[in-house]
């Protein structure tokens, strides 16, 4: 009988990550990867932990799409666009000010699962809104953007007196539309000169026409005195109701006790306006808080009056102008989405305009940045895909641009040159099936266009890091994966939903690793990293519900984790005599391949040599099972029981071939 040094042993452990693509009798660099597994945590040095299901956070019906908006997340009802998520977008810009769009049209936006009164997708398909807090818990929402206004030449005139400038010449003036809680103002009417004389103190005087919805305010703008080369510059802010309140006595031309009023800003002489009906001229402006009008104010005597501008005046010298007007702005076409990047937001995917300079298709190959002095505008400029192929998303972070298109991965970086911005190169294809192919993680970027790749900017494109999963994700329909970052444990998900149910295949970045699938009953269709927390919009029973990725318990189902085979090399045995496992276990087995039989598969508990029940408590010293197997190679199972399993290490004993024991 040999002696005990003779025994041999080998440490299982799966340290090598998840590689199902392996050989049934995989090479020895090979044998310490997981041919198979199923609902388990990889961690570090190949231990396993249960993964934890998914946890509904509200059983709102909330529709497909989920974003971040800052803290909160953002959802959009609607449904899919057949087998696709809806082309659409949120986010969060300055003060609390959200941006929207959506392909689907008056559908409601939630916060945090909590539908928002008046909070819904434009009328418009593709156009984008803007959602300003009121102040009051709820939002004042509109369609972005402003077209150019019409101006009737009847409205523009010369008034002698009061003005006090002295203007000289042919002056042009216009009126640009101002949102003043964005400050965002749009293209500017057309220009009307007028012969100012400076003998009789000229003003211009613009009678202000119908604002839309959203407005609140104009631009009053002018050219220079005789300059009429068509530049325009803001002479003032027009609010249409200035601001505050203040008191009027019949009787009396004096307008006094302003309660947040700004007078000096807000009215000039020879403005018009009308309170309670009656209408009215402003002759001076003192004070904040005090004025003068031209008729004895014939109403009641009150206080807490409001005053709506009719008409507004303006003179001025060349060097009280204020910024330059420009008429390279628009409002932001029809876009399929937006991203906030470099502290500006820009829409993508944005088609030509057909041939009635309509704009019908739900994505193109434009982007569009907003004009940084100016929210929900864009200028005339635009960056093009390098292919011309159409953008079905775009990611950045502190670098350069990922386009997502139809044929291939291209990368937009800053040129430098003032006539282009961008310069744009494609750097892999094919291309992607969807939106949600693709995501940003430590600067790296991963997608799927028919395997597993990763990219940085000014790096080559590595597909090599998928070969261990290959075989897994080659059936999958591109049309319904989703690629997504998991923070807490450090992990890219490559998401595939095959219409009922879902697989997880998670890249653990850390490790540099493969983790064995987690597996759905029903359909993840988008995911959103809010706050550092990872959530999923959960497709079950025909609703649309948001859930924490493993904020619930154990996920349930099988959980286990299998070996790849090892050869008699590795044992230095042709029998297994003894194992010894470590952890929260409910069984290991044992699977022999033997000469002139097929490889036992690894998924088959039914195909083990044998099968040990273990104690499946926390930290217990599980005696060691004795048995005897023989194979020229052998593989082992650990099965988890309950939703807090752990494996920390597993050890078989063996017999050195052609002794007996």
């Amino acid at each position: 009988m040999p002696t005990p040094d003779r025994e041999d042993s080998l440490t299982v452990d799966f340290s090598g990550g998840y590689f199902p693509s392996a050989q049934n009798l995989s090479p020895e660099e090979l044998q310490r990867t997981i041919k198979a597994g199923s609902n388990v945590w990889l961690r570090a040095r190949g231990k396993l932990d249960v993964a934890n299901g998914l946890l509904e956070v509200s059983s709102t019906n909330v529709g497909p799409r989920i974003f971040a908006a800052d803290t909160q997340r953002a959802t959009i009802a609607g449904a899919l666009v057949g087998d696709r998520l809806p082309f659409a977008s949120l986010i969060r810009y300055d003060n609390a000010v959200l941006f929207f769009l959506s392909e689907e049209t008056s559908k409601q936006v939630y916060l945090n699962e909590v539908a928002v009164a008046g909070l819904t997708t434009s009328a418009t398909a593709g156009r984008l809104r803007v959602a300003v807090p009121d102040g009051l818990g709820g939002y004042n929402v509109y369609d972005a953007g402003f077209d150019k206004p019409l101006l009737p030449s009847g409205n523009v005139s010369v008034v002698h007196s009061p003005g006090l400038k002295n203007m000289t010449g042919a002056i042009g003036v216009a009126l640009a539309p101002w949102r003043s809680t964005t400050n965002a103002w749009g293209p500017p009417s057309d220009t009307y000169y007028k012969t100012c004389t400076p003998a009789t103190l000229d003003i211009l005087r613009i009678i202000l026409p119908s604002s839309v919805s959203g407005q609140d305010g104009w631009l009053f703008c002018g050219t220079r005195w005789n300059d009429q080369s068509g530049a325009l510059q803001v002479v003032r802010y027009i609010r249409n109701q200035p601001r505050g309140t203040f008191t009027l006595t019949n009787g009396s031309t004096d307008v006094t006790a302003g309660v947040g009023t700004r007078f000096t800003q807000d009215l000039q002489r020879g403005d018009q306006f009308v309170t309670e009906g009656i209408g009215n001229d402003i002759t001076t402006v003192t004070s904040d808080t005090t004025a003068t009008i031209l008729t004895p104010w014939a109403g009641a005597t009150g206080a807490n009056k409001t005053m709506q501008l009719t008409a507004v005046a303006g003179d001025w010298y060349n060097s009280e102008l204020l910024e330059l007007i420009s008429r390279d702005t628009q409002r932001l076409p029809r876009a399929a989405g937006l991203i906030k990047y470099a502290g500006r937001v820009i829409g993508w995917g944005i088609a030509d305009p057909d041939s009635t300079g309509t704009f019908t298709a739900a994505t193109g190959n434009v982007l569009a940045a907003m004009r940084d002095d100016n929210p929900e505008h864009v200028s005339l400029v635009r960056l093009r895909t390098d292919s011309g192929s159409d953008l079905l998303n775009v990611l950045g972070a502190d670098g350069p641009l990922y386009l997502m298109t139809t044929t291939g991965l291209e990368v937009a970086s800053l040129g430098g040159e003032p006539d282009a911005p961008f310069t744009v190169r494609i750097v892999a294809e094919p291309g992607f099936q969807a939106g949600t192919n693709g995501c940003l993680y430590v600067d790296t970027f991963y997608g799927y266009n028919g395997k597993p790749l990763r990219t940085r900017a000014r790096e080559n494109v590595d597909v090599e890091f998928g070969e261990p999963v290959w075989d897994d994700m080659a059936d999958w329909n591109g049309a319904r994966v989703i690629v997504a970052v998991d923070p807490d444990n450090a992990a890219v998900l490559y998401i595939h939903d095959n219409g009922s149910t879902t697989e997880v295949i998670p890249w653990m970045t850390q490790y540099e690793v493969w983790g064995p699938p987690l597996n759905f009953s029903d359909r993840i269709i988008d995911a959103a990293v809010v706050n550092g927390t990872l959530y999923v919009t959960y497709l079950s029973g025909g609703n649309y519900r948001v859930n924490e990725w493993e904020g619930g318990s154990g996920i349930g189902g099988t959980r286990y984790s299998a070996s790849q085979y090892y050869d008699p090399n590795a044992l230095k045995s042709d029998r297994v005599k003894q194992i010894v496992a470590a952890g929260k276990l409910g069984s290991v087995s044992i699977y022999a391949a033997t000469p002139g039989a097929s490889v036992p598969d690894v998924t088959n508990l039914g195909a083990a040599a044998a099968t040990f029940t273990l104690s499946d408590t926390a930290n217990a010293l599980e005696p060691a099972i004795k048995t005897n197997i023989r194979g020229d190679a052998h593989a082992f199972r650990v099965d988890f029981a309950s939703n807090d399993g752990t494996f920390d290490k597993l050890v078989a004993r063996g017999l050195p071939q052609g002794e007996d024991r």
